[in-house]
Protein backbone atom coordinates (compact mmCIF):
# COMPACT_ATOMS: atom_id res chain seq x y z
CA UNK A 1 0.00 0.00 0.00
CA UNK A 2 2.42 2.51 1.17
CA UNK A 3 4.72 1.33 -2.33
CA UNK A 4 1.33 2.66 -4.41
CA UNK A 5 1.03 6.37 -2.08
CA UNK A 6 4.65 6.84 -2.86
CA UNK A 7 4.42 5.76 -6.85
CA UNK A 8 1.01 7.80 -7.34
CA UNK A 9 3.16 11.15 -5.14
CA UNK A 10 5.97 10.06 -7.81
CA UNK A 11 3.58 10.61 -10.35
CA UNK A 12 1.51 13.30 -9.47
CA UNK A 13 5.53 15.91 -8.61
CA UNK A 14 6.54 14.90 -12.22
CA UNK A 15 3.59 16.18 -13.63
CA UNK A 16 3.21 18.77 -11.50
CA UNK A 17 7.02 20.43 -11.28
CA UNK A 18 7.08 20.73 -15.19
CA UNK A 19 4.02 22.54 -15.67
CA UNK A 20 4.35 25.01 -12.29
CA UNK A 21 7.97 25.70 -13.66
CA UNK A 22 6.52 26.33 -17.59
CA UNK A 23 2.90 28.51 -15.60
CA UNK A 24 4.55 30.20 -12.81
CA UNK A 25 5.73 33.67 -12.87
CA UNK A 26 9.73 33.86 -13.94
CA UNK A 27 12.29 36.68 -13.49
CA UNK A 28 12.78 37.58 -17.30
CA UNK A 29 15.24 39.27 -19.61
CA UNK A 30 14.59 39.43 -22.86
CA UNK A 31 17.76 40.62 -25.23
CA UNK A 32 17.66 41.69 -29.23
CA UNK A 33 20.89 42.54 -31.13
CA UNK A 34 21.35 41.98 -34.68
CA UNK A 35 24.59 43.03 -35.36
CA UNK A 36 25.49 40.15 -33.19
CA UNK A 37 22.76 37.87 -34.07
CA UNK A 38 21.45 37.75 -30.41
CA UNK A 39 17.11 37.10 -29.97
CA UNK A 40 16.89 35.32 -26.96
CA UNK A 41 14.94 35.37 -23.44
CA UNK A 42 16.94 34.68 -20.21
CA UNK A 43 14.54 33.29 -17.64
CA UNK A 44 15.34 32.13 -13.67
CA UNK A 45 12.48 30.19 -13.08
CA UNK A 46 9.96 30.31 -10.34
CA UNK A 47 10.22 34.04 -9.81
CA UNK A 48 13.79 34.11 -9.73
CA UNK A 49 14.32 31.62 -7.31
CA UNK A 50 14.47 28.85 -9.86
CA UNK A 51 17.00 27.14 -12.09
CA UNK A 52 17.90 29.52 -15.25
CA UNK A 53 17.03 28.77 -18.82
CA UNK A 54 17.64 30.48 -21.88
CA UNK A 55 15.06 30.35 -25.05
CA UNK A 56 16.77 31.36 -28.71
CA UNK A 57 14.89 32.31 -31.29
CA UNK A 58 18.16 32.40 -33.34
CA UNK A 59 20.78 29.36 -33.31
CA UNK A 60 23.18 29.33 -31.07
CA UNK A 61 26.50 29.17 -33.23
CA UNK A 62 25.23 32.19 -35.27
CA UNK A 63 26.23 34.43 -31.92
CA UNK A 64 28.18 37.34 -32.61
CA UNK A 65 28.48 37.63 -35.96
CA UNK A 66 25.90 40.27 -37.48
CA UNK A 67 22.46 39.31 -39.20
CA UNK A 68 23.13 39.57 -42.79
CA UNK A 69 20.02 39.85 -43.36
CA UNK A 70 19.79 43.21 -42.14
CA UNK A 71 23.26 44.62 -43.85
CA UNK A 72 21.24 44.09 -47.19
CA UNK A 73 19.89 47.32 -47.55
CA UNK A 74 17.16 46.34 -50.03
CA UNK A 75 16.06 43.69 -48.94
CA UNK A 76 15.91 44.74 -44.59
CA UNK A 77 14.49 47.40 -46.57
CA UNK A 78 11.58 45.48 -48.50
CA UNK A 79 10.47 43.37 -45.13
CA UNK A 80 10.58 46.27 -42.91
CA UNK A 81 7.84 48.12 -45.64
CA UNK A 82 5.45 45.21 -44.70
CA UNK A 83 1.93 46.40 -44.61
CA UNK A 84 0.77 46.16 -40.67
CA UNK A 85 4.42 44.61 -39.51
CA UNK A 86 4.40 48.04 -37.23
CA UNK A 87 1.46 47.74 -35.86
CA UNK A 88 1.94 43.63 -35.27
CA UNK A 89 5.39 44.63 -33.36
CA UNK A 90 3.57 46.94 -31.55
CA UNK A 91 0.70 44.59 -30.58
CA UNK A 92 3.22 42.16 -29.48
CA UNK A 93 5.43 44.61 -27.33
CA UNK A 94 2.78 46.45 -25.23
CA UNK A 95 1.32 42.77 -24.17
CA UNK A 96 4.99 42.39 -23.08
CA UNK A 97 5.10 45.66 -21.56
CA UNK A 98 1.03 45.18 -19.77
CA UNK A 99 3.05 42.53 -17.74
CA UNK A 100 4.33 44.99 -15.15
CA UNK A 101 7.52 44.81 -17.05
CA UNK A 102 10.93 46.87 -15.07
CA UNK A 103 12.27 48.06 -18.05
CA UNK A 104 11.53 48.44 -22.18
CA UNK A 105 13.97 49.73 -24.31
CA UNK A 106 14.09 49.54 -27.98
CA UNK A 107 16.23 50.84 -30.50
CA UNK A 108 15.60 50.88 -34.46
CA UNK A 109 18.72 52.40 -36.82
CA UNK A 110 17.69 52.69 -40.16
CA UNK A 111 20.01 53.20 -43.47
CA UNK A 112 18.33 52.12 -47.09
CA UNK A 113 19.97 54.41 -48.84
CA UNK A 114 16.53 55.89 -49.34
CA UNK A 115 15.94 58.95 -47.53
CA UNK A 116 12.09 58.13 -48.63
CA UNK A 117 11.70 54.50 -48.02
CA UNK A 118 13.96 55.84 -44.62
CA UNK A 119 10.52 57.83 -43.77
CA UNK A 120 8.21 55.40 -45.04
CA UNK A 121 9.37 53.19 -42.37
CA UNK A 122 9.85 55.47 -39.26
CA UNK A 123 6.18 57.13 -39.60
CA UNK A 124 4.48 53.71 -39.63
CA UNK A 125 6.22 53.16 -36.45
CA UNK A 126 5.30 56.40 -34.97
CA UNK A 127 1.74 55.86 -36.38
CA UNK A 128 1.79 52.64 -34.21
CA UNK A 129 3.21 54.05 -31.56
CA UNK A 130 0.33 56.89 -31.39
CA UNK A 131 -1.84 55.53 -29.00
CA UNK A 132 0.51 54.00 -26.98
CA UNK A 133 1.18 55.05 -23.17
CA UNK A 134 3.60 57.66 -22.79
CA UNK A 135 5.95 55.26 -20.96
CA UNK A 136 5.90 52.85 -23.91
CA UNK A 137 6.47 55.53 -26.88
CA UNK A 138 9.17 57.20 -24.93
CA UNK A 139 11.40 53.46 -24.98
CA UNK A 140 11.31 53.26 -28.55
CA UNK A 141 14.04 54.54 -30.52
CA UNK A 142 14.73 55.44 -34.13
CA UNK A 143 17.90 57.07 -35.25
CA UNK A 144 19.78 57.17 -38.81
CA UNK A 145 22.55 53.96 -38.84
CA UNK A 146 26.03 55.03 -39.95
CA UNK A 147 26.07 51.53 -41.73
CA UNK A 148 23.84 50.41 -44.54
CA UNK A 149 20.62 48.13 -43.71
CA UNK A 150 18.77 47.98 -40.27
CA UNK A 151 20.16 47.37 -37.26
CA UNK A 152 17.65 46.41 -34.12
CA UNK A 153 18.56 46.47 -30.40
CA UNK A 154 15.74 45.48 -27.58
CA UNK A 155 16.20 44.99 -23.62
CA UNK A 156 13.39 44.20 -21.82
CA UNK A 157 12.81 43.00 -18.24
CA UNK A 158 9.61 41.56 -16.27
CA UNK A 159 7.98 38.96 -14.58
CA UNK A 160 6.13 36.30 -16.52
CA UNK A 161 5.18 32.77 -16.95
CA UNK A 162 7.35 30.72 -19.99
CA UNK A 163 3.51 29.96 -21.11
CA UNK A 164 2.84 33.86 -21.34
CA UNK A 165 5.71 34.35 -22.96
CA UNK A 166 5.72 31.45 -25.37
CA UNK A 167 1.96 32.68 -26.53
CA UNK A 168 2.79 36.49 -27.22
CA UNK A 169 5.73 35.31 -29.04
CA UNK A 170 3.56 32.66 -30.97
CA UNK A 171 0.72 35.07 -31.74
CA UNK A 172 3.29 37.51 -33.30
CA UNK A 173 5.31 35.01 -35.14
CA UNK A 174 2.04 33.76 -36.81
CA UNK A 175 0.50 37.27 -37.60
CA UNK A 176 0.15 37.84 -41.45
CA UNK A 177 2.25 40.46 -41.38
CA UNK A 178 5.02 38.83 -39.36
CA UNK A 179 5.06 36.09 -41.81
CA UNK A 180 5.33 38.02 -45.13
CA UNK A 181 8.07 40.10 -43.12
CA UNK A 182 9.94 36.19 -42.71
CA UNK A 183 9.33 35.63 -46.64
CA UNK A 184 10.54 39.04 -47.15
CA UNK A 185 13.85 38.84 -45.53
CA UNK A 186 14.64 35.06 -46.90
CA UNK A 187 14.94 36.37 -50.22
CA UNK A 188 17.00 38.53 -52.00
CA UNK A 189 15.86 41.91 -53.37
CA UNK A 190 17.47 43.71 -56.45
CA UNK A 191 18.57 47.19 -55.30
CA UNK A 192 16.73 48.91 -58.04
CA UNK A 193 13.29 47.03 -57.44
CA UNK A 194 10.60 49.52 -56.74
CA UNK A 195 8.26 48.36 -53.50
CA UNK A 196 7.92 51.36 -51.36
CA UNK A 197 4.59 52.25 -53.16
CA UNK A 198 2.68 48.61 -51.60
CA UNK A 199 3.07 49.90 -48.31
CA UNK A 200 0.18 51.16 -45.95
CA UNK A 201 0.25 54.03 -43.06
Amino acid sequence: MDWTVWAIAGGAAAVLIPLALYYLPAHTKIVIDTPTSTARAEMRLLWGLGPPIIARALPKRAHGNPLAAFNDAARIGHALMTPGIADAAYVALKSLSDLNARAVRVDLLLNFGDPSKDRVVQTAIQAALAVAPARLRESVAIAKSEAPGAELGAQIELNASPARLSSIYARFKNSRPAREFRRRLTHRRKPGKKGASEVRV
